[in-house]
């Protein structure tokens, strides 16, 4: 039998020089006449094991052990038998690395190791092909045994996963927050668990988030997340075999929020109209009633474009089945308005469209005022439930249209309001539009000459100065601050804070920004 290891050679002592084996290294009988090392005393090996000195002391020649196999029985010596195996051993993991290299190299190719086995007859030489199971290459020895994702993850991946489910989470869900709740961890990630189009997305988001608090511009590297995401959503919606599934549409509204967040309406509006298709080819939000934190992610990807463009949402559209039944309040305890607003009725009248809102509006403030949300019966999808249907009702109607200037200034602020408690003003401050909107209502003369009405145009303009961004925007609102606080003979922050409250106020959301606004206006 002859095998062959780098360090060691077994050898048949009768086998001539003139082999068929070429490759194989032969010594006569005399050569094998060698003495065998002594004992070693067994115990807990060296550390670093036979030094590279003591390795370069011994000659080449040296470094070969030999055992006379000549005779038809095996070695009975425990050590020489187990010097053997050992070397075998050495000889078979390197043969089956070597093969791993290969099947690394081309993966197309069908490899199947085969070990070859002499026997030790003179006169015939039988050979032996063991055939075992592929095993696995040493790219798949490196892979985590826990990894779920469905796409490859890099570092930075799972920091940007990280970072979603923990910063950004109270950015996004700031109601669920007040309560306890993280819907990231428990409803998203999982779900982004199982789509590579849906993870894509929210590494985007996350990408942009971080952005966003840092001050910077979103890093051109974060763009191959968006497009891995349009293009896997792309050759999905393609297909007209495969269904339609919830993390799809999932993320397509994640790419309509980062769309909006960066400012590219039209974007937006490509990906609503693709929203709209799949929400109708599902039956309708009403095929979504059940998951209220899905459908919540739905109408908030349609109503920030809304709000923006002050247009009305897609999802709201005559033939789309999503009615104010899905929408409507959850709760309507007692229709009581709050005491700003209940004067402006009693002097002026509103409509009774106008008044339902307001209604809704006391009952949306009451809750958020609670000072322990987490001991309270609120439900954060129920309250949810109640704001979504405050601004799609509004979005529903002429804002922008020829109505009275008081009605039109409290329908954008309450749009405001509703946006500021929800944080949504953060990502995607409200448009050149939309202010223009509030300067034609604020700017008429006569309109607001009782302190009813004035105290509605001061909410307004606190609610106007917490949701922009632009520079001038917030100088002109800054300065109408001025002349209505002189009218109103508001000397210090908390007479303001009382106007306010009587309007529609949430102090632990919103104290902070009025503050600064009110620190702005004691610098001029």
């Amino acid at each position: 039998m002859t095998t062959i290891s780098p360090q060691f050679l077994v050898f048949d002592s009768k086998t001539g020089p003139k082999s068929e084996e070429g490759r194989t290294i032969y010594c006569s009988s005399k050569d094998s006449k060698v003495e065998w090392p002594p004992s070693v005393r067994r115990g807990r090996p060296r550390k670093g094991g036979s030094s590279l000195k003591s390795q370069a002391e011994r000659s080449p020649k040296q470094r070969y052990e030999f055992v006379d196999c000549s005779d038809r029985k095996r070695p009975n010596d425990a050590f020489t038998r187990k010097l053997v195996r050992t070397h075998v051993m050495h000889d078979h993991r390197r043969q089956k690395r070597g093969l791993q290299d290969l099947e690394t190299s081309n993966r197309d190719h069908d490899l199947e190791p085969v070990v070859e086995l002499e026997s030790q007859d003179d006169n015939a030489e039988q050979i032996l092909e063991l055939a075992y199971p592929p095993f696995l290459t040493p790219e798949r020895w490196s892979r985590d045994p826990f990894d779920s994702f469905p796409l490859k993850m890099q570092p930075h991946m799972h920091e940007l996963l990280y970072l979603y489910v923990s910063a950004a989470s109270p950015y996004l869900y700031p109601i669920e927050a007040h309560y306890g709740l993280n819907p990231t961890s428990t409803h998203w990630v999982p779900l982004a668990l199982t789509d590579p189009a849906l993870l894509s997305s929210l590494l985007f988001s996350s990408e942009q988030f971080s952005a966003k608090v840092h001050g910077r511009l979103v890093p051109s590297s974060a763009l191959s997340h968006l497009t891995q995401a349009v293009r896997i959503l792309n050759e999905r919606l393609q297909s007209l075999v495969e269904e339609i599934g919830d993390s799809t549409i999932a993320a397509v509204a994640g790419l309509a929020l980062t769309e909006q967040a960066s400012g590219r309406q039209e974007n937006w509006r490509i990906h609503m109209k693709g929203i709209e298709r799949m929400v109708e080819m599902r039956g309708g939000l009403v095929a979504f009633e059940g998951r209220p934190i899905f459908q919540d992610k739905l109408c908030r990807a349609d109503i920030c474009g809304s709000v923006y463009s002050l247009s009305r949402p897609y999802l709201q559209l005559a033939t789309s089945k999503a009615q104010p039944r899905i929408l409507s309040s959850y709760a309507k305890p007692e229709r009581v308005l709050l005491p700003g607003f209940q004067a402006v009725h009693n002097a002026y009248g509103l409509d009774a469209d106008l008044l339902d809102i307001l209604y809704d509006t006391r009952s949306v403030t009451g809750h958020f005022n609670v000072t322990d949300p987490t001991n309270s019966d609120t439900k954060p999808s129920h309250l949810r439930s109640q704001i979504r249907s405050i601004q799609y009702r509004l979005l529903s109607s002429n804002i922008s249209g020829s109505e009275h200037h008081l009605l039109k200034a409290c329908r954008l602020g309450i749009l405001l309001y509703t946006g500021v408690i929800q944080n949504e003003f953060w990502a995607s401050p409200v448009s050149a539009q939309f202010m223009q909107q509030v300067r034609s209502c604020l700017g008429r003369d006569g309109g607001f000459d009782s302190a009813a009405t004035r105290a509605v145009r001061l909410w307004l303009l606190f609610l106007a100065g917490a949701a922009v961004s632009e520079p001038s925007e917030r100088r002109w609102v800054v300065g109408s601050m001025v002349d209505v606080i002189e009218e109103l003979k508001l000397t210090s922050w908390g007479q303001v804070r009382g106007v306010l409250e009587n309007c529609a106020w949430v102090g632990k959301v919103m104290d902070r920004g009025g503050e600064e606004l009110w620190g702005e206006l004691g610098r001029l």
